[in-house]
C-alpha cells in the first residue's frame, strides 16, 4: 500500500508539535511494516524540500499562514500549488490519502485523483483553534493580528468551511479521543461519524530510569538512584512538579502559577527545601508568566526551563515527582500525559478533553492513592490536588508511578496505534 499523508507538521522539523510527532511515529512504523509511505507538509525552518526520514519520503512546500492576512496567504497559493504538484509527480501514485494537516489537506485534495480513497485523522478543529488564538490577541496580550472583529469572524468562517469540505470528501474519519470526536460533531455537524484510534507513547524512550535533565538537578539535592527504578523520581527536598507545554493562553500556566503559590504557602518550607515547579516550553507568554511568578512571590520556587531539546525530555519527565497539565480548553488527546505516565510520573490534570479519558481507567488501581483529575478548571481545585500529591510518601509515590507506567505500556503504545491505523486503512484499500 502506498500511503500519502497530508500533514500539518512533521517531527523532527523545527517547531513541530504533537501532530508532527503523531505523524512521525505512525508513518515510520507503517513503513517498517513494508508499506510505501510519503508525507506532504509545509516547510518549517532550514530543512530540505525532499528527504527520507525513518523510511518515509518527506516532501515540503512553502506557505506562510500564521499571522498572515487572507490576501497575503492567497498571493502565496499559486507557488504552493505548483510545488505540491511537482512533489506529487515525483511520488508514487497513492492507494490512500490521509488528511492530517489543515492547510495541506485542501491542496492535496485538489491535486490527488478523486478515485483515491480518503481518510482523515481529526486532531483538532482548525476554526476553534483560530478563535482561541485570535481572541487572546484581540485582548491586547499578543501582536500581529488585525483586531477587527469582522475580519476575525471571516477568517474563522473560512477555516471552518475549508475543514468541513475536506472532511466531507472522506470515506473514513478517525479521532484520537471521544472528546475530539464530540468536538468534531459540535463544530461541523453530521458531516462525519468518527471512529476512535488513540495516540501512543514510546515506552522504551520514556521510562523511569531515563536519568535526570541537568537543569532540574541544579540547586536541588540529588534523587536517590533506587527511587527511579520502578516509579517516578522521589526527591527528599520537596515535591518537584513539572509541566511541559507551549506558553500560550489555552494551556493554563497563569492558573498553574496561582495554584502553586497556594501549595508553597501551605508547605511553609524555605524555597530550597520546599516544593518546586519546573515549566518546560517556550511561547509568547514567557515574559508575562515570569513577571506573574515574581508578583506572586514564588519566583525562587519556579524555574522556567524554556525549550527543552527533544533528547532531554525523557530525563525531565523521569526527574519529576508529579506532572501537571493545567489546560483550560481544547486538550484533544494528551501526548504529554502519556509521556509522563510512561516515565512513571503521576499526573494532575484539569478535567479538559482527552486527558480525562487516558486517566479514567487508573481510578480502579489500588496503587493510585488519590484522584488525578481535578474537579474544576480553577486555581483552588488544582492547588488542592497538587497538595494531596505533594503530601504522599516516597513509597506511595513510587507505587503510583509503577501503576502509571503499567497503564501506558498496556494501553497506549505507538505499535498498537499503528496496528489500528493499518487495519482501518486496509478497509479502504
Amino acid at each position: 500500500m502506498h500511503l500519502l499523508v497530508a500533514a500539518h507538521d512533521f517531527y523532527p522539523d523545527p517547531g513541530s508539535g504533537g501532530t508532527g510527532r503523531y505523524v512521525y511515529e505512525t508513518t515510520t512504523r507503517l513503513a517498517d511494516r513494508g508499506h510505501d509511505v510519503s508525507v506532504l507538509t509545509r516547510r518549517r525552518g532550514d530543512v530540505p524540500s525532499r528527504e527520507t526520514i525513518g523510511g518515509v519520503r518527506v516532501a515540503r512546500y512553502d506557505l506562510e499562514v500564521a499571522e498572515r492576512s487572507a490576501p497575503a496567504i492567497a498571493r502565496q497559493l499559486p507557488t504552493a500549488v505548483r510545488a505540491v504538484r511537482d512533489h506529487l509527480d515525483a511520488l508514487p501514485d497513492p492507494d490512500l490519502l490521509s488528511f492530517q494537516g489543515t492547510v495541506t489537506d485542501p491542496l492535496a485534495d485538489l491535486l490527488v485523483a478523486d478515485d483515491v480513497p480518503r481518510s482523515a485523522t481529526f486532531h483538532s478543529p482548525w476554526p476553534t483553534e483560530y478563535r482561541i488564538r485570535a481572541g487572546h490577541e484581540a485582548d491586547g496580550t499578543g501582536r500581529g493580528f488585525d483586531r477587527s472583529a469582522p475580519r476575525r469572524r471571516l477568517n474563522a468562517a473560512l477555516r471552518e468551511r475549508i475543514e468541513r469540505r475536506t472532511l466531507a470528501e472522506c470515506e473514513q474519519v478517525l479521532a484520537l479521543s471521544r472528546f475530539m470526536a464530540g468536538t468534531l460533531r459540535e463544530v461541523h455537524g453530521p458531516v462525519a461519524d468518527p471512529e476512535i484510534v488513540p495516540g501512543g507513547v514510546d515506552t522504551e524512550r520514556y521510562r523511569p530510569d531515563a536519568g535526570v535533565y541537568g537543569p532540574m538537578a541544579d540547586g536541588r539535592p540529588p534523587t536517590e538512584p533506587d527511587a527511579m527504578v520502578d516509579g517516578g523520581a522521589a526527591s527528599e527536598s520537596g515535591t518537584d512538579f513539572l509541566t511541559v507545554r507551549r506558553l500560550s493562553p489555552r494551556m493554563g500556566h497563569g492558573m498553574l502559577l496561582r495554584a502553586f503559590r497556594r501549595v508553597v504557602e501551605s508547605d511553609g518550607a524555605p524555597a530550597d527545601a520546599g516544593p518546586h515547579l519546573y515549566v518546560a516550553g517556550d511561547g509568547p507568554l514567557r515574559g508575562e508568566l515570569e513577571r506573574l511568578a515574581a508578583d506572586l512571590g514564588i519566583a525562587d520556587s519556579v524555574t522556567f526551563l524554556g525549550y527543552v531539546p527533544d533528547d532531554d525530555l525523557p530525563g525531565a519527565y523521569a526527574a519529576a515527582d508529579c506532572f501537571v497539565l493545567p489546560t483550560r480548553e481544547l486538550e484533544g488527546f494528551g501526548l504529554a500525559t502519556l509521556e509522563a505516565l510512561a516515565s512513571g510520573t503521576p499526573v494532575v490534570a484539569t478535567p479538559v478533553g482527552g486527558t480525562t479519558e487516558i486517566l479514567s481507567s487508573l481510578r480502579g488501581d489500588d496503587r493510585i492513592p488519590t484522584e488525578m483529575v481535578v474537579e474544576s478548571v480553577d486555581a483552588d481545585s488544582l492547588a488542592e490536588r497538587m497538595r494531596t500529591w505533594a503530601a504522599l510518601s516516597p513509597a506511595e509515590r513510587a507505587d503510583a508511578g509503577r501503576a502509571c507506567r503499567d497503564h501506558a505500556r498496556r494501553n497506549y503504545t505507538w505499535d498498537s496505534t499503528a496496528d489500528a491505523l493499518e487495519a482501518k486503512y486496509r478497509e479502504l484499500v
